[in-house]
């Protein structure tokens, strides 16, 4: 019975230490983020605020207006602040993905590395081959060697940069799905999406309760001093609201040619690899018939490995890229894992408590 329970235990932990996490369940860890449970707690106090101004038969305009805005200032942080927690999940799930394409590249490099030093050796023996072409064999082996030692360093590091995002335990990072890339919308769009933005709505809040501070006043009760003053400090809020709409217009325009510029880099990629994975099968079909060795054909499979990080690096530089661009424009995106949590219904004035 004793022996049953330890190699039962043995077998749990077995399983718990190589589990594996998608990136869908990587993301799902945004909620978790300290940023995104600030963001919520603050959303629902002002919505819970904003709720008892509803009910108040003495809140004044100014001091509904403020409620209002508040609550959806607050919901505006919380949906940037949950893209912006899956854009950095997604950084450093993508960057182990990497570091195991890497270390698996550089394995089979080594592999290689010590074929050819076998292969040079016998030549050596027979005469084909100096002693310096062995020794230089025999650094290449030591370089493959070294290469391979840095990408195990690298997958830990990976692995622990991500681990301090996530939550569970995990030991391997599973490709992103095809499915999950999202397709570029309009820069139209983008850009219609601004004002959702939690640093222009709060410019442009403070400028809407400028206007309304100054269309409470009126002569019969207020100076000319303070009307004018008012109507400053109106044209002020407005002028601020539209400078930042125009720097936010900006960095809008960079993130999305930087997301433009990924896609084109994602299809030459693809292109170099469909035609590695074309030249390796050629290679097969040679080694099949006896025209080429089995080194030949090893070296086509490094680099067709080679030419799939390459179109790797591009896919994951594309996704990170539209999560940036959805996390600094509040443009939500397509696609089954670039789309954050549901916002919640904005406060209306009419809403029940």
């Amino acid at each position: 019975m004793k022996r049953f329970l330890l190699l039962a235990l043995s077998l749990a932990l077995s399983v718990s230490f190589s589990q594996e996490l998608s990136l869908s369940e990587a993301l799902a860890a945004a909620e978790s983020r300290t940023a995104v449970v600030n963001a919520r707690l603050a959303q629902a106090d002002a919505q819970l605020a904003f709720g008892r101004t509803q009910l108040d038969p003495l809140a004044l305009r100014l001091e509904f207006t403020q409620a209002e805005q508040r609550a959806l200032l607050t919901q505006a942080e919380l949906t940037q602040a949950r893209y912006q927690a899956r854009a950095d999940i997604s950084a450093a799930y993508t960057q182990l993905l990497e570091a195991q394409a890497q270390l698996e590249l550089a394995g089979l490099a080594r592999d290689i590395a010590e074929q050819n030093l076998s292969i040079t050796q016998i030549r050596f023996e027979r005469g084909s081959a100096t002693l310096l072409d062995v020794q230089e064999t025999e650094n290449a082996l030591e370089d493959a060697r070294n290469t391979l030692r840095s990408a195990q360093q690298g997958v830990g590091l990976a692995l622990t940069s991500l681990a301090s995002l996530i939550p569970q335990p995990f030991e391997l990072a599973l490709p992103v799905p095809d499915a999950s890339l999202p397709e570029l919308p309009p820069l139209d769009e983008v850009r219609a999406n601004l004002s959702n933005l939690p640093a222009l709505l709060q410019v442009q809040q403070a400028a809407d309760l400028a206007a309304i501070s100054l269309d409470l006043l009126d002569p019969s009760y207020a100076s000319q001093s303070q009307l004018d003053n008012a109507r400053l400090q109106a044209e002020q809020a407005a002028e601020s609201a539209a400078e930042a709409k125009r720097a936010l217009d900006i960095q809008a325009q960079a993130l999305y040619n930087t997301a433009s510029s990924a896609a084109e880099t994602l299809e030459i990629r693809r292109d170099a690899l469909a035609n590695a994975r074309e030249r390796e099968a050629l290679e097969r079909q040679r080694l099949d018939a006896g025209l080429i060795a089995e080194i030949n054909l090893k070296q086509a499979q490094l680099a067709t490995q080679q030419a799939e990080i390459a179109a790797l690096q591009a896919e994951h530089a594309y996704l990170n890229a539209m999560l940036d661009l959805q996390a600094g424009t509040m443009t939500a995106l397509g696609g089954n894992l670039a789309q954050g949590p549901a916002a919640e219904s904005a406060p209306e004035e009419d809403a029940d408590e």
